[in-house]
């Protein structure tokens, strides 16, 4: 069988510098190691500035036959810098490349001739038939779910359906990544701890149109009793009680959000819940904030995005908004530290419309908030339909973040759009009824001054950029 070196590469800046374990490439790798292969997994971020000999020593050590790569947009300086590091070292290796990145942007990836083929969407099943495909002398063309390079032309094979039942996979490999060493960086929810992520659930059927669909629109979701027994064997295995779930949609089916809850509060496992990513707050009602707070859920990310009823039927999210602002005072007074998430920058938005989202944050009961600059992601309505105007604005990839102003697609002008974007934070922050919010709220109070000593760095524009990933490479 192969030995197959699975990669997460790499793009961190002082305001990007929170690191979550590489659960794609964990959940592959459980499943590759089913099917035989002798498998490694190098996590970039945890050495970035180490990160050329870290590959060189892997690839001189384990001599892998194939090496995988993983990437968000933001990674892709870094992963095509790996790919032509690891063929100069090794070119008879294969280099596939997923994640993200590659499956929003194929041709672009493709062009690059170091990477052989990349996998589009959920890897999980195609993983397996790629390196099975190529010990066996089979035809790439005939797995599902990839694209590769031919005659300079980027060649689409046969789309992968979604995995239906996520029961049926293998728990992360756990034991593959450095489970100390995340510890000591910043989890998604934004605090420093030991912790575990879990994926319940894939997909999300809302129709954000600024949304990616690497999960497709289907939703499809593990049982209660098996999302308990994971959350029971990582407790047993690294006695770790902190979990982060990082579902597109945790809750879309209530009742089973309600049983996971439940089991939980039964069994008495004294554990913490935090939502960094995916709960749709509108559709919570308020005898289950009860529920979740005596489940463990300490923070709740609330997704925002407007308070402008034009925009939000414009990015067709359709929350309601005075719902989830209820939501949010009810989590406050139950001692639960809730985050929201803003865009700014989006289509058609005008300065007064910018204003009122802003307002809405400063009245409202969250603890700690981001206003994001909006990004068109490529494939998704938002891009399709605004792509005339973004012809000439020129992608970068390393600079393709929330908070720099890459791309402006709102009726302010670009200085305009920072100015307000400044002002939101400053005046956020500078509440006293924040600060004791946070205080009252947050895991772990120690990190309070980190906090703070962040917050205003980014709201004084004193954020110097890092340049391109493949610097970090060569220091």
């Amino acid at each position: 069988m192969a030995r197959i070196l699975l990669i997460k590469c790499s793009h961190l800046t002082f305001f990007h510098s929170s690191i979550t374990f590489p659960m794609g490439i964990m959940h592959i790798a459980s499943i590759l190691r089913n099917n035989g292969h002798q498998v490694k997994i190098l996590d970039l971020r945890l050495s970035q500035k180490k990160a050329k000999q870290c590959i060189t020593n892997a690839i001189k050590d384990f001599q892998p036959h194939a090496v995988g790569l993983s990437s968000l947009t933001i990674e892709a300086p870094s992963l095509h810098y790996t790919a032509a590091l690891v063929k100069n070292l090794s070119p008879q290796t294969f280099v596939i490349a997923g994640g993200p990145h590659p499956t929003s942007f194929p041709e672009e990836v493709l062009r690059d001739k170091h990477i052989d083929s990349i996998a589009i969407g959920e890897g999980d099943a195609t993983a397996p038939e790629v390196f099975g495909s190529l010990l066996n002398g089979g035809k790439l063309a005939k797995v599902k779910g990839i694209a590769f390079s031919q005659d300079g032309q980027a060649i689409f094979a046969d789309p992968r359906p979604p995995i239906e039942d996520l029961d049926s996979l293998p728990f992360p490999a756990w034991d593959l990544v450095e489970v100390e060493k995340y510890k000591s960086r910043r989890c998604m929810a934004g605090y420093y701890r030991r912790y575990m992520n879990l994926f319940t659930s894939r997909a999300c059927p809302y129709k954000c149109i600024y949304c990616h669909s690497i999960f497709g629109k289907g939703f499809r979701a593990r049982s209660p009793e098996n999302v308990l027994e994971e959350i029971m064997t990582i407790i047993k295995k690294y006695n770790i009680y902190d979990f982060e779930i990082l579902d597109d949609i945790f809750n879309i089916d209530a009742k089973r959000a309600m049983t996971i809850y439940d089991m939980i509060i039964r069994k008495n496992l004294g554990i913490s819940l935090a939502f960094p990513n995916g709960l749709r707050c509108d559709r919570i009602e308020d005898d289950h904030v009860r529920i979740m707070k005596d489940a463990g859920v300490i923070h709740v990310s609330v997704a925002v995005e407007t308070a402008s009823s034009r925009l939000q039927k414009l990015i067709k999210k359709n929350l309601n908004i005075p719902k989830v602002d209820e939501f949010i005072r009810h989590c406050d007074r139950l001692n639960i530290n809730t985050r929201g998430f803003f865009m700014i920058g989006l289509p058609t938005e005008s300065s007064d419309e910018i204003m009122e989202t802003i307002k809405f944050a400063l009245q409202s009961r969250l603890h700690t908030a981001l206003f994001f600059i909006t990004i068109p992601f490529k494939d998704t309505e938002l891009y399709n339909t605004y792509e005339d105007k973004l012809k000439d604005t020129k992608i970068e990839f390393s600079r393709y973040n929330y908070l720099t102003g890459t791309f402006n697609l709102s009726e302010v002008g670009d200085e305009e759009l920072l100015r307000l974007q400044r002002y939101a934070y400053r005046r956020f922050y500078m509440d006293p009824w924040r600060i004791s919010g946070i205080y009252r709220t947050f895991p772990l109070k120690r990190h309070l001054p980190l906090l703070f000593y962040v917050t205003l760095k980014y709201m004084l524009r004193q954020e110097k950029d890092s340049g391109l990933v493949p610097e970090y490479f060569t220091s």
